[in-house]
């Protein structure tokens, strides 16, 4: 098993293997510990894994950003002792030392071994109602920090853990303190940063549990609902700024891969010797595969990777000129790419972007580029619903068309392609395809301009059809006017 220092640890980055030996300060001496599993990472900085003290098994955290990490480590005891003192349940900080050539700082943390995030059981809930429960105990336990004039900086489920009927605070570093009562600005904030990371299909839940927030609150006066939902879109839009990014290097759910041909993101769950092999020869793919479309712009095909079937995508070059033009813009499927984790993240339904890649000559010089998504089965809308316009079907797709497009246009996003076989209704959900011209914007006159254009392509769908009435209902209640 090796023995790493903290000068190996920065060197593999990401790519620790595990287990491996740990040497820290003990006793005017040193003792190894066995590192077995790295729970997380930020690569250069620290890590959280597990490991055995005193044979038990134990959390431990390793700060060793060269130059920062007394400043990380600090800061993370006093967050612990913070809400400590203000009798707010954290995991015990049971041993506090250095690696044996003091270049790293280490926290022995008490492991809440039958415990479980409050974000995996978010994840797992399977109702409504399922979710609104855990969104009022989190909601609970931040009244609770409020009172005690605490907040998590940057909060969300991952950092509350259930256990054993107990909701525990995790990750000292990013708890905020002020002295005496938590003011408005600060709760309005910190509530809307928590209500931000969800889904927008969760704020139906966000007065139910504002309510559940003020009855274990301090609060005299009521918040403010409408403000708050504000407050909310404000820092969704911060939050997709912040992850928008992160999206084109390596992440923890992501892996980059880059050389003088080629630059590749690929979501981690698809690693395998099969993704190598489709990486070095995309093309071999699209022509074993089924192919869908042939173009002078793109290709798709269906393909099959690891015994599954994805959809390929491949922009083409027209000719040079065109790829003169092409080689030092950001390729179509870098947007696809970018759009597609955007949609994700509101809770847009859109077919999962596994990777994306360009062809590259020299590092810098962009030629023919790739993105390879999850493979929706179903019709287009245009083809489900040409011979159905008078059933509850159509009533069902057309609202979800209503729902998407308030969304975009909350967001600022416009889609730039509405033909009506740009979408997919599967399984109860509106899926939105080819992105590579969707623009979310700053501006709201440029976006207002561009999204009354989407509308009006849109509506061209159905024009002389039986389901124009239907269509013409739907814009009722949006505006669409380029001021609107």
């Amino acid at each position: 098993m090796n023995l790493f220092t903290c000068t190996n640890l920065i060197a593999m980055g990401r790519h620790i293997p595990t287990p491996f030996r740990l040497s820290i300060a003990k006793d005017q001496g040193g003792i190894e510990l066995k590192i077995e599993t790295i729970l997380r990472i930020v690569p250069g900085k620290r890590l959280v894994a597990v490991t055995r003290w005193k044979d038990e098994l134990v959390i431990l955290k390793l700060f060793f950003q060269p130059g920062h990490w007394k400043r990380n480590l600090l800061k993370d005891i006093k967050g612990v002792n913070l809400l400590r003192q203000s009798s707010i349940q954290t995991p015990d900080i049971i041993h506090q030392t250095t690696t044996t050539d003091i270049a790293a700082g280490v926290l022995i943390i008490d492991y809440l071994q039958r415990g479980a995030s409050l974000a995996a059981m978010f994840d797992k809930a399977s109702t409504d109602a399922e979710q609104l429960d855990i969104l009022q105990t989190a909601t609970s336990k931040i009244a609770e920090c409020h009172r005690a004039g605490v907040w998590q900086e940057d909060i969300h489920l991952d950092n509350f853990m259930m256990s054993d009927g107990c909701i525990y605070l995790l990750d000292g570093s990013e708890i905020e303190s002020t002295m005496g009562v938590l003011d408005e600005r600060t709760r309005m904030k910190n509530l809307a940063m928590f209500f931000a990371q969800f889904p927008i299909a969760t704020d139906d839940h966000l007065e139910q549990a504002v309510e559940h927030y003020q009855s274990n609150s301090d609060l005299s006066v009521q918040l403010d609902i409408a403000s708050l939902k504000e407050k909310v879109t404000d820092a969704r839009v911060t939050r997709l700024d912040h992850y928008e990014r992160k999206l084109y290097r390596s992440t923890t759910a992501n892996r980059c891969v880059q050389n003088g041909n080629r630059f590749v993101i690929y979501n981690r769950s698809i690693h395998s010797e099969e993704i190598e092999s489709f990486i070095n020869k995309p093309n071999e793919y699209i022509d074993e595969g089924q192919l869908v479309k042939k173009g002078n712009t793109s290709t798709v095909a269906s393909v099959r990777i690891n015994n599954k079937e994805f959809m390929l995508k491949r922009y083409n070059i027209k000719g040079f000129w065109h790829g003169l033009k092409r080689s030092l813009q950001p390729s179509r499927a870098h947007y696809s790419w970018r759009n597609a984790a955007m949609l994700e993240m509101l809770g847009l339904a859109t077919p999962h972007a596994f990777l994306f890649m360009e062809e590259r000559f020299l590092w810098v010089f962009r030629s023919r580029a790739y993105i390879l998504c999850e493979k929706i089965e179903g019709n287009t809308v245009l083809e489900q619903l040409q011979d159905s316009a008078e059933s509850p079907e159509a009533e069902k797709i057309l609202q979800e068309f209503t729902d998407v497009f308030q969304i975009m246009k909350k967001y600022q996003i416009n889609h730039g392609d509405m033909k009506a076989s740009n979408f997919i209704y599967s399984g109860g959900k509106l899926y939105v395809l080819d992105l590579d011209a969707m623009q979310r914007h700053k501006s709201r006159q440029k976006f207002m301009v561009l999204f009354s254009r989407d509308m009006v392509r849109f509506r061209k769908n159905w024009i002389g059809s039986k389901l124009e009435p239907l269509v013409n209902r739907l814009f009722v209640d949006i505006d669409t006017s380029p001021s609107g």
